[in-house]
């Protein structure tokens, strides 16, 4: 039987945030307020060290905590944002041809249509998304600048803004799925989020899960006003009554004491090292990006190649998740960080490049 290897999930490299949170949690101060309702929009100094990631790290500039809710990671930020973007009138979301397979999962349960924008090197093209967004008249729009999930395209200043300007002209809101952008050293270095070129209109879905590891479960969705974080409070406090403390608390001291930035670092590092790997052994066509999780691997029949793979023991995100506006699935995402161990992920890397 053929050993069996994860290429499929996006992860981080978890192994030194292990004992970290061990640390953490034989030293977190624990109190009877620990155990009552939480605030529903989050603790106002867990918001506050949000901010401050946000601020130091993903290339905002200043971030008031009052326009931010905490969410049960980022997916649970872009089911929120979705749920308040969107319209009975007019049920659809615009979204790069390539995009995130869960927002088609939670946009199909929801009853919202998806609409597919054409993308190039840099991500979603305005000329097409104004296209798009003229015929199907939808309200909001589902955009990934950086570190697009599955290409790893990162939109530069110019594509941003232009993408803003659409946006403006159309009347759309912006929801912008931000997970990646602190790994991508020229968004630390200060190439702005949608939500700082547009942020009357942009609800920004981020979260720690793609750095520290989706287990704890911590994110976020940063709003244009407090007017909508309002709406989001409401929300979470009649369905959930809010929302557990104790990882968020962990988390944010991480974010103050400089834990959460030191791990950041070390994973920057390590991802760097196996996108170089991967290109090595795979194949220069391989398209990578800096510290990314993953890599799209460009294919001219991904199901089958896929199928291959599947039948040698390795398992990539399905190609089915990733279709072109013509419904043609042109390429597969490999996960680079699911497999902790070295040795097995370079096992994987070399099946790819044997049955490509």
């Amino acid at each position: 039987m053929e050993p069996s290897y994860n290429l499929a999930v996006n992860l981080p490299l978890r192994g030194s945030v292990l004992p970290r949170l061990r640390a953490a949690l034989a030293s977190t101060p624990v109190d009877a307020d620990t155990l009552a309702y939480p605030d529903p929009a989050g603790a106002p100094w867990i918001r506050a060290s949000i901010a401050g990631w946000l601020e130091r790290l993903g290339g905002h500039g200043p971030v008031d905590p009052a326009r931010i809710a905490l969410t049960i990671g980022a997916r649970h930020a872009l089911g929120i944002a979705l749920a308040a973007a969107t319209t009975d009138r007019n049920p659809s979301v615009l979204v790069e041809e390539h995009t995130y397979h869960g927002v088609r999962r939670m946009a199909h349960h929801m009853g919202t249509r998806c609409v597919d924008v054409a993308m190039d090197r840099h991500g979603m093209r305005p000329d097409a998304l104004a296209l798009a967004a003229a015929r199907s008249q939808a309200a909001a729009l589902y955009v990934q600048p950086t570190l697009q999930n599955p290409t790893t395209a990162t939109m530069p200043l110019a594509r941003r803004e232009e993408i803003a300007a659409v946006a403006e002209r159309f009347g759309l809101t912006i929801i912008e799925g931000d997970v990646y952008a602190s790994l991508h050293r020229p968004v630390r270095d200060g190439l702005p989020p949608l939500a700082r070129i547009a942020p009357h209109r942009t609800l920004h879905c981020g979260g720690m899960g793609k750095i520290l590891g989706p287990g704890l479960r911590v994110g976020w969705l940063l709003h244009p006003d407090t007017a909508s974080q309002a709406a989001t409070t409401a929300r979470i406090q009649l369905e959930q009554d809010g929302l557990p403390t104790l990882p968020p608390s962990i988390v944010a001291r991480w974010m103050d004491d400089g834990t959460a930035e030191a791990l950041l670092d070390e994973l920057t590092g390590a991802m760097r090292e196996r996108g170089e790997m991967a290109r090595r052994i795979v194949g220069e066509d391989l398209v990578t990006a800096d510290a990314s999780l993953h890599a799209w691997l460009p294919s001219a029949d991904a199901p089958a190649m896929e199928a291959h793979l599947l039948a040698r023991g390795v398992h990539v995100a399905a190609s089915k998740h990733f279709v072109d506006t013509h419904g043609r699935a042109l390429g597969i995402r490999l996960a680079l960080g699911a497999e902790e161990d070295a040795a097995r992920f370079e096992e994987a890397l070399r099946i790819v490049a044997a049955e490509r």
